[in-house]
């Protein structure tokens, strides 16, 4: 962990970690969902070759049966490859060094953003359905991202402010939760361009969101938290839930 790292997540709220995730975890990680797929697809498809890359496969078994798309995206995320990565000693490293002390990995996942952007979460803050106030999210894209396929937005800075009211918004018929408008008027938001491998760490408090999907590809990302042990309330309070509630 260098000194300007533990800057730039002081001053900004957040890092880039430039090529942090190797191309064979990459591609372990892409296969693994893959390997996912095609156990699905093989239910409707036995006379002829599955389609040839993870793309296709995710849009044909969408389009063969939503429900068993969204089954196989809940079983993705205990895919031992994101519990690897999520665990590895690079990454156990670089947390240790910041927090100094016991901390829990919490909901690694792999997010996935066509250009339908079904899945687009307003600007929000990160504390939120979290287990600590005290808390770190890495993201680290699979494939390369720029504001044209949808990447991290952001308003560095923004982490200083602490926590700041949010509202649930409707976006394609479903409730996502939000920073309130009022506390976006006048914000530079910064759109991260970044390749496949660099991981950006930030601050609960950082006030960012996802990037729409203007291109023809999936968008394909690691997401892992970790909650630092002080900032657990479940542990102080007795009528206290393990996650902090969105309101």
């Amino acid at each position: 962990m260098t000194i300007k790292t533990i800057n730039d997540l002081k001053n900004n709220g957040f890092t880039v970690l430039k090529s942090f995730i190797s191309k064979k975890t990459i591609f372990d990680l892409i296969y693994g969902y893959e390997q996912n797929l095609d156990y699905c697809l093989n239910k409707f498809i036995k006379s002829k070759p599955l389609p040839n890359n993870i793309d296709k496969k995710y849009k044909l078994l969408n389009k063969l049966d939503k429900n068993l798309k969204s089954r196989s995206y809940d079983l993705s995320k205990f895919h031992p490859t994101l519990l690897r990565l999520a665990t590895d000693k690079k990454v156990e490293k670089i947390i240790n060094s910041i927090f100094k002390e016991t901390f829990f990995v919490d909901y690694p996942q792999i997010r996935i953003d066509d250009n339908k952007n079904s899945f687009l979460l307003p600007m929000h803050q990160e504390i939120y359905g979290q287990m600590s106030k005290n808390l770190l999210t890495m993201w680290c894209p699979l494939t390369n991202v720029s504001k044209f396929n949808g990447t991290l937005n952001l308003i560095p800075g923004s982490h200083k402010n602490g926590k700041l009211k949010h509202q649930f918004y409707n976006i394609k018929g479903k409730k996502y939760h939000g920073i309130q408008k009022e506390f976006l008027e006048n914000k530079k938001i910064v759109s991260l361009k970044l390749k496949a491998g660099d991981a950006v760490l930030f601050d609960p408090y950082l006030i960012h969101g996802s990037g729409k999907n203007n291109s023809n590809k999936i968008r394909w990302t690691f997401v892992s938290r970790y909650n630092a042990i002080s900032g657990i309330d479940y542990l102080n309070r007795k009528k206290t839930k393990i996650r902090i509630k969105q309101n």
